[in-house]
Order: structure tokens, then C-alpha cells, then sequence
């Protein structure tokens, strides 16, 4: 589970806290495009290098969600039937914001009775696809162990179930040619296809004349990616085996993860191991990177060994040049329903959309830095520290952003936190502002900093920032402040050095606050 210390008002007055979104009230009342080189699909060996930047301009954006297994029979059964509103009320703001969301579905969707001679029957009524559409899933693969356990017919009639409810099914069909084609969905002019298969070769494999699923069959699986990618812009890939429990990026599961980038997919959505496991970046086909998710563990489950009560949940942006950024996050059904506990921080580069940071994939050119003077002509409010230009409250207006410290004065905040460092050695305390940029009157003013803001840089009704002096950890820090109409909100900060800039990442016109050369 991801865990947020939530800061206190009190607190947030004073400083960006490294913990969940909180506004900053003030103390006062109240470009340029990057551009650089393409990523075209384009023969390549595997291990090709990806390039250093790209031109987010301009291009329009999608966002795909992927979770691991659901499985609605057996000992979740009860709660689709008495409950079907509660079973992803906790994950629908999530599931349903992004462009399209999948789950591989573990269980046949059928009323004919088990007939496979493993004891798990794992098949659930039909009825039970609403939830998953309800939820806002828009896909399902179906290419798993199970999926023919009551025979080759209840593929069809999971097929059937899933379509009625709305969403589409990948990983199966009346014969082989069926089981092997592919969905593919158009969002923001962008064409996103899905394959599915499974690795496996336990589940009842399609015939020439017969249902069944597509198991992996590595001629027939790159045959089908080639084809794929003739028309789409995306290419995902689900992957059904794996060692079950294991912890770490299962090995046989990777070799198929690097065989599928370098044909040119562009994420691999691995599930099948009941847990999950690490997800990672690879070149893939041209350098374009691909993002390969051994398992996803179970998004929705019955079982009950350690770690199967939990599951990721891989978000992916992406646009014609493949993969810009993504995020992790965990859910959990402990009670047989599904509960989100929220997004992973990144690690390395990161780029912030909202409230929430991303997972750069790939690096964009920094948006020029617009010139204002240093220190800012007329500024009287302090010694400055670090300032720049642009639009930081978002309203077509140029203001100007200025980190300065100035005689340190008590107030009723900083009393409630005696032992803080207030002053540095010169009686002076940390603060920033934001300014007009004619006059420099003053639009907001943050209370007392807990340490002063060294380097900056101004977006969208955003900037980003970055911290020399150490946070109560002990380490140095880098974030992204947000402005809300009367002040800034300030989402986890991000641990470790960094450089602060922007660039329109997902291509909404709009900078976005970036930090780079994370280590």
C-alpha cells in the first residue's frame, strides 16, 4: 500500500510538505514550443538506444489504464450478486478517467457447468461483465488457463457476455483466425491496438474449425504484431503466464517482454503470476521505448496467499511516437472489493499532470526560459534568491515568480514549530511571490518557507522547483506547485537533486512542470 503523511494546515502555511496535495493559502491578497526529432517505427535491434528528446507539440495524447486479473466466480461470486454497485466503487474515479482501460478476466463468463479436470472452478454468470463495464473498463483479454474450463463454448458465451455489456473482448474467438485478431480503439485521432495472448499453453487453444483462445505461438504472435502495426500508433500486448507468487520480473516472462519490443510493441501487459512484479523501460523496435509489465498481479481475486490481495495499476501516455510517461499505483481487495491506495512517487525524471507525477519516458526539450532580470529592476521585498517569467496562475497575464528571504518575523504559524530553523545566519527567513511583471505588485506571497526555493521555473498556472537546503530527512527535494485561483497546491515532493523546467508533455497546449536529471 502507497502510504501519504498528510501535512496540517498549519504546516502547509509555512511550506510545500513532501506528502498529499494541500493548498497553500497567500499571506497577501490578492513561450516556447519545445522542438527536436522524431521516434518513427523503424527496423531496429533491441538493444538500439532511445533518443535523448522529442517534440511533445502539438501531438495529441492518450492515456491507457491496465490491472492484472479479475476474477469474478467462486468466492467473489457472493459479492457480484448482493453487491455489484460496491465491487469497484473505490477504483471507478481511476478506472474511468483514463481513455481506455483493460483487465485480463480469469474467469469464463458462462452458466455450463466446470469441465476441466483442475478443481478451480473459477466461472461466474454472465451478468457479472456489468461490473467491469460499470467500473469503466473498455477491454478484456480473455487469452488465460481458464478461460475454456467449462469448454470451448464458454469462450463464446464470455465472448457474448462481454459485449453485450459493452466492451470488447481480445484473446479469443470461434477459431484460430478469430482468437488472433486484434481490438483497436481511436482516441484523439490516435489508433491503439491490442493483442492477447497465452504463455501459458495450459488454456483451451483455438482451431482452424474450433474456439478457443490465442495461445503464444511466437510465428503466429509476430505475424499478428506486424500486422498490427500497419494501423495502429500503439501497439499493447497481453501476456498470461509466469511462475505463480514469484516476487521478482519473472524470467521466462521477460525473454517474451524483450521479443515483443523488439517487434515493436509498445507496452507488454504481463499478468498470471498472482502478484506483482516490477515494471520497467526497454528499447524497442527504432529506440521507441517499451514499458514491459511482467505481472500485474490480481486486480481481483479470491485467493488468499501473501501478496494476491494486491495489485498494480499500470497508466500509460502515450502518442503517435509511442510511450511519453507513466505511473504506478496499488489497489487492494482484501474484502473482496476493490480499493485504491493511490500513486507511486516517481524515481527518476517526472513530469506533472495536475496533481499527480508521472514517470518521464522520454525526455522533452525544455521550453525556453523567458528573460527577466536578476535580480527582478525594482524589487524591494528581499534578498533574491531565484526568479523567473511566465503565466503563473494560469489567466494570459506575465508574472514574475521570486524566491527571496527577508528579516525573519514571528507569527502565529511559525510559533507552533519552535524548534524549526527559521532564520539563517543574517535573520532572515525563506518566502516566495508571485508578482505582476509590469510593476511587480504583489499577486501572492507564501508564508514562512521551511527552506528557500534555490531554482525555479515558471509554466502554466504551475511551477517547478527545486531545493538546496535538506528537508527533515535529510535529503535535498524538487516539486511542482499548482495554483488553485487563491494560491498553490503543493503535490509530493519528489526526493533527491533535480532540474526544474517545462514543456508541454502530453500536447494540451499547456506547459507542464517537469524535473530532470533525477538520479
Amino acid at each position: 500500500m502507497i502510504r501519504r503523511t498528510v501535512c496540517g494546515v498549519l504546516a502547509t502555511l509555512l511550506a510545500g510538505c513532501t506528502s498529499a496535495s494541500t493548498p497553500i493559502p497567500a499571506d497577501t491578497t490578492v513561450d516556447q514550443p519545445a522542438t527536436s526529432g522524431t521516434v518513427p517505427r523503424a527496423p531496429a535491434s533491441a538493444d538500439s538506444e532511445a533518443p535523448t528528446s522529442v517534440d511533445f507539440a502539438e501531438m495529441p495524447a492518450v492515456s491507457v489504464l491496465l490491472v492484472g486479473d479479475v476474477m469474478l466466480g467462486r468466492g467473489v461470486a457472493s459479492i457480484v450478486r448482493d453487491d455489484p454497485s460496491g465491487l469497484f466503487e473505490d477504483v471507478r474515479h481511476v478506472v474511468g478517467s483514463a481513455d481506455i482501460s483493460a483487465a485480463n478476466l480469469e474467469s469464463p463468463l458462462t452458466l455450463r457447468p466446470h469441465l476441466d479436470a483442475r478443481p478451480f472452478a473459477l466461472e461466474a454468470d454472465p451478468a457479472a461483465a456489468r461490473s467491469l463495464a460499470t467500473a469503466g473498463f473498455d477491454l478484456v483479454g480473455i487469452a488465460n488457463n481458464h478461460s475454456g474450463d467449462a469448454g470451448r463454448l464458454s469462450i463464446l458465451d464470455t465472448i457474448e457476455a462481454v459485449e453485450k455489456a459493452g466492451m470488447a473482448a481480445v484473446g479469443g474467438g470461434e477459431q484460430l483466425e478469430e482468437a488472433y485478431s486484434v481490438q483497436m480503439f481511436e482516441r484523439n485521432g490516435l489508433k491503439v491496438g491490442f493483442a492477447a495472448f497465452d504463455a501459458t499453453r495450459a488454456g483451451t487453444s483455438a482451431t482452424g474449425d474450433a474456439p478457443g483462445i490465442a495461445h503464444w505461438d511466437e510465428a503466429r504472435v509476430r505475424t499478428t504484431i506486424e500486422e498490427m502495426e500497419a494501423w495502429a500508433d500503439l501497439v499493447i500486448v497481453g501476456l498470461h503466464g509466469g511462475v505463480e507468487h514469484y516476487r521478482e520480473n519473472d524470467p521466462g516472462m521477460a525473454v517474451l517482454g524483450g521479443k515483443l519490443a523488439g517487434w515493436g510493441v509498445d507496452i507488454v501487459w504481463g499478468h498470471g503470476s498472482h502478484v506483482t512484479q516490477p515494471v520497467y523501460v526497454t528499447a524497442g523496435t527504432g529506440g521507441r521505448p517499451t514499458i514491459i509489465a511482467t505481472s500485474l498481479g490480481n486486480f481481483l481475486f479470491d485467493q488468499s496467499a501473501a501478496g494476491t490481495q494486491e495489485g498494480a495499476v499500470l497508466e500509460v501516455l502515450a502518442d503517435r511516437q509511442g510511450v511519453l510517461a507513466y505511473r504506478e499505483g496499488t489497489a487492494n481487495h482484501h474484502d473482496r472489493r476493490v480499493h485504491f491506495d493511490g500513486w507511486a512517487v516517481p524515481k527518476g525524471d517526472a513530469v506533472l499532470f495536475g496533481l499527480e507525477w508521472w514517470n518521464l519516458v522520454r525526455t522533452p526539450t525544455l521550453a525556453a526560459v523567458e528573460a527577466t532580470s536578476f535580480p527582478p529592476e525594482g524589487f524591494t521585498g528581499g534578498d533574491v534568491v531565484a526568479a523567473a517569467a511566465g503565466d503563473a496562475t494560469g489567466d494570459g497575464r506575465r508574472d514574475v515568480v521570486i524566491s527571496h528571504r527577508r528579516p525573519y518575523e514571528a507569527n502565529d504559524v511559525n510559533r507552533q514549530f519552535p524548534n524549526r530553523q527559521w532564520a539563517d545566519a543574517d535573520g532572515r527567513s525563506a518566502h516566495l511571490g508571485v508578482y505582476r511583471s509590469d510593476d511587480l505588485r504583489e499577486v501572492w506571497v507564501a508564508g514562512t518557507l521551511f527552506r528557500p526555493v534555490a531554482r525555479l521555473a515558471v509554466c502554466d498556472g504551475s511551477i517547478a522547483l527545486a531545493f538546496d537546503s535538506l528537508d527533515d530527512s535529510g535529503v535535498l527535494a524538487t516539486g511542482g506547485w499548482v495554483w488553485q485561483g487563491f494560491g498553490f497546491t503543493v503535490p509530493a515532493e519528489l526526493a533527491g537533486p533535480g532540474t526544474p523546467g517545462c514543456s508541454d508533455v502530453d500536447g494540451d497546449g499547456s506547459l507542464d512542470p517537469v524535473i530532470l536529471d533525477r538520479k
